[in-house]
């Protein structure tokens, strides 16, 4: 680490490689995860289809959930790469890899060289940073936005100018085009807390944030503005009224949790590095009262922990990758706490060490016995995803680097214990987000029903349709409108049409209900067992 400390370059290059082969490998191997990247991936490619850049649609229909700004960018890598998996993800891909950067480079110029380094290892290993940016899902572009924002803030107000108004408008308004209101709300209430926290809150009334006004203004609404134009404000009170304050006041999907809810999801998705939190954030907050030349680049990450827990914890809808923006900051955390005890600047309590070296171990363990179990070599009467038992192994990682740090410390090899745990996470993370994921795809349906099917034939003059079986990537795969039939009557109807039909109906739908008013001649094209639904799936073809 200290040989590389002198060279932003030789940084730039290891982050790279380290994020890039934790974001490539497999990419677009697994087929599509509903719901979210059946349904983003496929807005995209109807968009394309129709010639709009406007107006989102799904299925053929209005789609309000989200802005623009990742439908465009899924747009670009269709253009670049074809209508697949892998250029549905990129630009999640890429995201991650920027954010990694932009990691490295805010706690390089908050701390020092090392540091940043360390800070992005952790991000690139940050279990939810790495699942994001393998979905096709605006969260991980987001993050990215947010980021840049923070870094743009941090550079400017660390050498005392006042440009950083433009580039964080700028910032701020590309998260507004991506995820909506949050992609102002956040970076504005850290700001604001933080200048408000040193007594500085005459800052945000300078001149120059007219400025950083009129720029969001210029990127943000011409699109706001035209959708509402193109859809007679339909798009507009539908995302701000019920995907966004209707998220707040009543849980959607049945995602809802308890206040503490986002300290568990933390531990989890933060896992490995989450070991050692506590000890963490304690320090820094220590740290924060201590008058010093990094007092504020401390307060300013706790700040930025604090405000995003305290954004979406009262939100009735609860999701896990709602805090993924706080993952950065936690990791330029982690970072520096790390190498202050590497330098011996303190000394890290024994129940801390204890803590970390449990949490990683623990966390080896849960894949080293739990993918056995669902893998089927443990019986335990669940049906298996097979093939993943042989993955456990990959427990043995942060087993193996728990033991290194524990051994390396006891030694004061402080450097290696270190190294030990970053090289043993970022292996660890990068097989498990590669074989994993292509085992479980096996048990995934909808891609095998529509290729066994023929449904995709898109020479063929068909309809496709559901009964209790509403993927969305069904409509990405067989490339058409699928109708939503909500009764076994209507699905009986439309096998019944004197037109080549395709229905998407669960095993126990079929055989309990709907064959019951089918009339023949209709056969079975393809029979799948879907994990999601824990039943086999049929597509069902009249042969007229």
């Amino acid at each position: 680490m200290r040989r590389l400390a002198a060279s932003r370059f030789g940084h730039y290059f290891l982050l790279l490689a380290v994020a890039s082969a934790l974001a490539f490998p497999g990419l677009g191997a697994p087929s599509l995860w509903d719901d979210d990247e059946g349904v983003n991936a496929e807005c995209a490619r109807e968009m394309s289809e129709v010639g709009t850049h406007i107006v989102p649609l799904f299925n053929w229909e209005l789609r309000t959930a989200k802005p623009i700004f990742l439908y465009w960018l899924l747009q670009l890598s269709y253009d670049a790469f074809g209508v697949n998996e892998f250029a549905a993800r990129l630009p999640s891909a890429l995201a991650y890899l920027g954010s990694v950067l932009l990691t490295y480079g805010l706690g390089r110029r908050m701390f020092d060289a090392p540091t940043g380094l360390l800070a992005g290892v952790i991000a690139a290993s940050t279990l939810e940073l790495v699942k994001l940016g393998h979905a096709c899902t605006p969260d991980s572009v987001l993050v990215f936005f947010l980021l840049l924002y923070f870094w743009a803030f941090w550079r400017g107000h660390e050498s005392g100018g006042r440009s950083w108004y433009y580039p964080c408008g700028a910032a701020s308004a590309f998260a507004m085009l991506t995820k909506g209101p949050v992609g102002l709300v956040l970076p504005i209430a850290i700001v604001g807390v933080y200048f408000l926290w040193h007594r500085e809150g005459r800052r945000l009334l300078d001149r120059r944030m007219i400025g950083g006004i009129l720029l969001w203004i210029f990127v943000a609404v011409p699109w706001y503005a035209i959708v509402t134009a193109e859809t007679k404000g339909e798009w507009t009170w539908a995302f701000f009224l019920k995907e966004n304050l209707g998220r707040s006041a009543e849980p959607m999907e049945n995602h809802r949790g308890p206040p503490i809810y986002y300290f568990g999801v933390a531990f989890v998705f933060f896992a490995p590095w989450s070991s050692f939190l506590i000890g963490v954030v304690r320090n820094a907050w220590s740290r924060s009262r201590l008058a010093g030349p990094e007092q504020r680049a401390v307060r300013f990450l706790l700040l930025w922990v604090a405000v995003v827990f305290a954004l979406f914890t009262p939100l009735a809808t609860k999701l896990p990758h709602y805090i993924a923006p706080a993952y950065p900051a936690l990791a330029i955390l982690t970072a520096c706490y790390l190498l202050r005890w590497m330098r011996g600047e303190f000394e890290m309590p024994r129940w801390v060490r204890i803590a970390g070296i449990s949490g990683f171990a623990v966390t080896g363990m849960v894949v080293l016995l739990g993918f056995p179990v669902l893998g089927g070599a443990i019986p335990l009467g669940i049906r298996p995803f097979s093939g993943l038992e042989w993955w456990a192994p990959v427990g043995l990682l942060p087993i193996l680097g728990a033991g290194l740090f524990a051994q390396f410390s006891r030694r004061g090899r402080r450097q290696w214990a270190v190294t030990a745990l970053a090289a043993s996470t970022a292996a660890f993370v990068g097989l498990l987000v590669v074989g994993p994921p292509m085992i479980v795809d096996r048990s995934k349906a909808v891609k095998r029903l529509v290729a066994e099917s023929g449904a995709r034939d898109l020479n063929r003059d068909a309809r496709v349709g559901s009964h209790e079986y509403t993927q969305p990537s069904i409509t990405f795969y067989v490339g058409r409108k699928v109708e939503r039939l909500r009764s076994p009557e209507d699905a009986a109807a439309f096998l019944a049409m004197p037109h080549p039909s395709y229905l998407f109906v669960t095993a126990p739908q079929w055989e309990e209900w709907v064959e019951r008013f089918a009339k023949p001649p209709y056969r079975i094209a393809a029979r799948r067992y879907d994990y999601a639904r824990n039943c086999d799936v049929l597509v069902i073809v009249n042969d007229r």
